[in-house]
């Protein structure tokens, strides 16, 4: 039980900004079972996000940029400093670039690319269907924690870490087929097909960048699942 609780500690520590402990010791063993809770709780505040600008009667743009901002704020700016920055003196945060000068050019431009993808992409959602973009956050961080418990073998995550994992996936396709029917067949198609693609990678991965990898590919997980709803919304538009 206790060891539940540190990878409970270890998965807000590492992947949001919330300032908690680190557990070296076996506080990594069930840390992917929780992170998806990081998801549940920017679903969350882009709902009251949302909630306020239909009230203030903000324009689209501004709704989308506020939804991003709110994401990399909950994520510590693990998910830009990822893409930008070299890490060193923040604890939170448990991995590093090896070298400033060589990611910092590509990745300013990818990560400024993924920001024009999303707030072009959530500004032409229907409002009445971005809860279903909103699961992304939830989806990405499941299926990034399945490829890291079972293809990786520096995880370190338990089979029981796995099972946790499978239960929560299916829970989220069973709600969100049940909830928006055939709208959710897209996302979900596009997030069993990247899964199928990056398996191999984190096979590959060593322990010095597997976190790295995570972060690289939970956002690449939310893209696909963001463009795919928003090509959806454009499709019945025109329809």
């Amino acid at each position: 039980m206790i060891n539940f609780f540190k990878s409970f500690v270890n998965a807000f520590s590492a992947h949001s900004f919330i300032p908690l402990p680190y557990y070296e010791d076996e506080g990594d063993k069930y840390k992917a079972a929780f992170v998806p809770l990081i998801g549940v709780i920017i679903y969350h505040l882009l709902y009251w996000w949302s909630m306020l600008s239909w009230y203030r009667f903000y324009n689209d743009v501004v709704e989308a940029l506020g939804m991003i901002l709110i994401v990399i704020i909950v994520t510590g700016g693990r998910q830009a400093l990822g893409f930008i920055s070299y890490v060193d003196s923040i604890p939170t945060y448990k991995y590093r670039f090896r070298s400033w000068s060589e990611s910092r050019d590509r990745g300013v431009l990818r990560f400024l690319l993924v920001i024009i993808v999303w707030t072009i992409a959530m500004a032409n959602t229907y409002d009445y269907i971005f809860p279903l973009v909103w699961f992304g956050f939830i989806a990405s961080r499941i299926t990034v924690g399945l490829l890291s418990s079972i293809f990786n073998e520096n995880s370190n995550q338990s089979k029981v870490t796995i099972g946790i994992l499978v239960v929560e996936f299916i829970y989220l396709v069973y709600y969100v087929c049940d909830e928006y029917e055939t709208l959710a067949i897209c996302p979900i198609i596009a997030t069993v097909i990247l899964f199928l693609l990056f398996m191999n990678n984190f096979r590959r991965s060593t322990a010095e960048n597997l976190d790295l990898l995570e972060d690289d590919y939970v956002v690449s997980f939310e893209t696909a699942w963001i463009m795919s709803v928003a090509i959806i919304s454009l499709i019945r538009s025109i329809g």
